[in-house]
């Protein structure tokens, strides 16, 4: 992947994803079949035992995902089906990190997975999606 590239991946992803954005997830990088997110956890993104809610941790693992196969083909994609293993609480951590990999690309589908860890290491889930390539461009502008 050309310096270029990748600087327009993460401009789309960090500027022009209103959910990425409005969650205040950060596209830390993006390589081709790989991706880095991050997200400081807000009161809003904790559910009533101070945890990070399951949700939140389901849109970083489905972000990083949908962004990994971003780079690996610039076209858009959707997620046809996903799973998640919830492993151990966050405990006081307050930095998710999310890494997504393509794991076998096809020419339609895609196979994909997700681990999400404290800022510390410690591993927080494991997530697999199934994701079809729509046959658009990725909208990267100039």
């Amino acid at each position: 992947m050309t310096p270029e590239l990748k600087e327009k991946l993460l401009r789309y992803a960090n500027e022009k994803e209103p959910f990425t954005a409005h969650n205040h997830i950060r596209v830390c990088d993006i390589d081709e079949g790989s991706s880095r997110l991050e997200l400081d956890l807000t009161e809003q993104s904790l559910n009533r035992w101070g945890q990070p809610h399951g949700g939140v941790l389901f849109t970083l693992a489905d972000d990083a995902c949908g962004l990994a196969l971003s780079g690996l083909r610039q076209e858009t994609c959707v997620t046809v089906s996903a799973g998640i293993d919830f492993l151990a609480p966050a405990g006081e951590a307050r930095r998710l990190i999310a890494r997504g990999r393509v794991t076998r690309a096809g020419r339609r589908t895609c196979f994909c997975q997700a681990e999400i860890t404290t800022a510390q290491g410690k591993l927080l889930a494991v997530a697999h999606s199934v994701w079809a390539y729509t046959g658009k461009p990725l909208p990267l502008g100039d």
